[in-house]
């Protein structure tokens, strides 16, 4: 078990008893652990259970060594009572399934040690519920050796790929990341200019030669530009609106937020997974044209595409930007935004997504607005968009598919990201 074992110490934490995670998440797990629970009588332990399946085979992933947890049509795991976990009254908090007893952290194993990852899907840490993150850390340390045992710890190398021709030393890159950590959690500074900032790091590095630039000199590089990228804060003009076209990809780039799918989705027949996956579709050719009042998810009531594109951005109070802030910085943290806990994505086009993140959470907090009748954008609105988005990041395949890669290469070019980002805000 290492010392060095790492949590950000600007995040909160402590569970809420909400049972919001045991409706959302397909939670898959080893046959070992299979073995392990199935040895419970859970028909006598929990009556409520008797005559009914708590587990099945992913044969469709063709591994006859892995199981998923049963759901109930409305969405709900079978071991959930009310807002309380059976398998948790008889287990413990860890010997339920890998996946119910880490969440809502991952680890990261890198050579300046293991960081504690936070999936801000979680009410309590998207809403700062709770005591500091880093005086769990004899609980994080039990989670992560879990992780360990189930060899579910990835490890990132000596060197991060930025793009599919350079990389950066890990300790040039780990300066790198506490810059813009640092950047996105000033309170001197209003949200859209720290994320302009951050654009500004990107754009710069992405045309510095980073191959002459290591060590001592690149981390020297990162303080200057730093300190000047801060002076220029008050006097630099921010880029304008993005075009029409890129306006749409970046509707459907938000899009991308739907495309999830919770346990429930598998007990369905073929029609039902049919109709899921029509209603899915038509809900992107609806982003698509800026059309129409889909249905989305978590969300309080039907919200008209047209009337969260013409709802203006507004003045968010510190406290909103803080939340965002720190979503963003956390994800940094974490290493969650690139490599092997991101689908590979190279540094560059990770930081790249990360932003637009910031800008699909404003877009989804206005549709929130929306939703609820309303104009007045409400902290509550950006806490919920926040979870709204971060489900992306652990849950979701979505950001895989080449689809996706290649609409971020297309925003990714110039300027746009930061246009299409700063549009979002007042």
């Amino acid at each position: 078990m290492p010392a060095s074992l790492h949590a950000p110490g600007f995040v909160n934490y402590a569970c809420q008893l909400c049972g919001w995670c045991c409706h959302q998440y397909d939670i898959s797990f080893s046959g070992a652990d299979f073995e392990r629970l199935s040895k419970l009588d859970w028909a006598r332990l929990e009556p409520a259970l008797a005559g009914k399946e708590w587990a099945a085979p992913l044969r469709e992933f063709g591994n006859p060594d892995a199981y998923r947890l049963r759901y109930a049509a409305d969405g709900a795991c079978v071991f959930l009572d009310g807002n309380k976990c059976r398998m948790h009254k008889h287990v413990g908090e860890f010997g339920k399934t890998l996946g119910c007893s880490v969440y809502p952290f991952t680890f990261a194993e890198t050579p300046s040690g293991v960081y504690t990852g936070c999936r801000f899907s979680c009410k309590a840490m998207a809403y700062g519920l709770g005591e500091p993150l880093v005086r769990r850390m004899d609980c994080l340390q039990k989670q992560f050796a879990l992780c360990v045992e189930a060899g579910r710890v990835p490890r990132y190398g000596d060197q991060v790929a930025w793009d599919a021709r350079r990389r950066l030393p890990w300790a040039d890159y780990l300066a790198l990341e506490e810059a813009l950590i640092r950047v996105f959690l000033r309170d001197d500074l209003p949200l859209a200019r720290r994320l302009f900032l951050a654009q500004k790091f990107v754009d710069v590095l992405h045309e510095a030669n980073l191959d002459r630039v290591r060590g001592p000199k690149f981390r020297e590089f990162i303080g200057i530009l730093e300190t000047g990228l801060l002076l220029e804060a008050e006097t630099e003009p921010m880029p304008g609106p993005a075009n029409g076209l890129s306006r749409m990809l970046f509707r459907q780039f938000c899009f991308l937020f739907q495309r999830r799918q919770g346990g429930s989705y598998r007990e369905m027949n073929l029609f039902g997974k049919l109709g899921a996956r029509l209603r899915t579709f038509w809900t992107g050719v609806q982003f698509t044209f800026n059309a129409g009042a889909p249905p989305l998810v978590a969300m309080p009531g039907p919200a008209p595409l047209a009337k969260i594109a013409v709802l203006r951005p507004q003045a968010l109070g510190s406290e909103a930007e803080m939340a965002i802030s720190r979503f963003l910085a956390a994800k940094l943290y974490g290493k969650q935004h690139f490599g092997k806990l991101f689908f590979d994505y190279p540094l560059r086009t990770g930081l790249e997504f990360l932003l637009l993140s910031a800008g699909a959470v404003m877009w989804y907090a206005r549709a929130r607005t929306v939703a609820r009748g309303d104009s007045e954008t409400t902290l509550e609105d950006i806490l919920e968009a926040i979870r709204y988005v971060d489900f992306c990041y652990g849950f979701s395949a979505a950001p895989a598919l080449m689809i996706e890669r290649l609409r971020l290469r297309v925003l990714s070019h110039g300027d746009t990201t930061i246009r299409l980002v700063l549009a979002q805000y007042a």
